[in-house]
């Protein structure tokens, strides 16, 4: 079976797996809190392998203590601003607490550092002290952060169909480029992260990621019959500045590997390879989307 094939394959797999997932919330939404555990715990094996030299290595059970301890944060401050289910007050009240009063994110970072650096004293020599500690701080900025914010995206009034427009975008951006590069490419986008992506097929990501929410935005609105808050010219715009940074995403990732000196980040999805292999742009994506449009909000603009 060719890659091209697995790829199709594995995608429609995935696609199903998450379309059940986001209209299937069970006891308090605890399939997405298991969903992110699990990604949280499969993606930092593959980035700590990344860091990992004949002198360094991440402290990996740190590193997912506190990833855990951050992810358990953004669930709960979410339990406190969805719409669907109620939890017991006193979730309610810690989850206000978290949101208005105390923010632990910057805490339990802080707490990092500091844990990191006394086991790096205690336990390990001098020699590679920084990439141990810089990759260990790098799990959860890099993994558990952009996680919580696909709960705090949920969380918003039209939270499922910004989850869809998010995953279109990323998704249809990086199969286009993908597609576009292998029966158009003639033009090396000349980037020594990736020498092999061509200027045609960023170009028809990006288009694809257009047309693909597009064609989102009016499916969505036939169905449920509700006027979604992002308009066409909005949309355009938006799907080629996410489509833009969903490419930053994957060649930050291509980055991590062609230093590591490997060619995927892992073997556990055919035709895609690890678990950041294909969540690498939406590790980007998820966060850029959530912050415009809490900043939209801000502004007065429906949301």
């Amino acid at each position: 079976m060719s890659e091209t094939t697995l790829r199709i394959l594995s995608a429609i797999v995935l696609t199903f797996v998450y379309v059940f997932m986001i209209f299937h919330s069970s006891w308090y939404y605890l399939e997405f809190y298991t969903f992110g555990v699990v990604m949280i715990y499969l993606g930092l094996k593959e980035l700590y392998a990344f860091c990992k030299t004949e002198e360094s290595k991440p402290f990996f059970g740190t590193g997912l203590l506190f990833s855990l301890l951050i992810f358990t944060v953004y669930y709960i401050q979410f339990l406190g601003l969805q719409f669907e289910v109620t939890p017991p007050g006193f979730v309610l009240e810690f989850s206000k607490i978290l949101r208005e009063g105390f923010h632990p994110i910057p805490f339990l970072l802080v707490a990092l550092s500091i844990t990191v650096w006394i086991l790096q004293i205690l336990k390990r020599p001098l020699d590679g002290a920084l990439f141990s500690v810089g990759g260990t701080m790098l799990g959860p900025i890099y993994i558990a952060i952009p996680i919580g914010h696909f709960l705090l995206l949920l969380a918003l009034p039209f939270g499922a169909y910004y989850i869809f427009l998010v995953s279109v975008i990323t998704f249809m951006s990086d199969a286009g480029a993908y597609f576009g590069g292998r029966w158009f490419g003639k033009h090396p986008a000349g980037l020594k992260i990736s020498p092999k992506k061509t200027w045609e097929g960023y170009v028809v990501g990006n288009l694809t990621a257009v047309i693909g929410a597009q064609v989102l935005n009016f499916t969505w609105e036939h169905f449920s019959g509700v006027k979604l808050p992002v308009g066409i010219l909005e949309t355009i715009i938006l799907s080629f500045v996410i489509s833009v940074i969903s490419v930053m995403g994957d060649l930050a990732e291509s980055a991590m590997k062609r230093d590591a000196k490997i060619k995927d980040s892992g073997s556990l999805i055919p035709g895609h390879g690890g678990i950041l292999d294909l969540a690498d742009a939406l590790l980007f994506t998820v966060p850029a989307i959530y912050y415009y449009l809490v900043f939209k909000g801000f502004l007065g603009f429906p949301v």
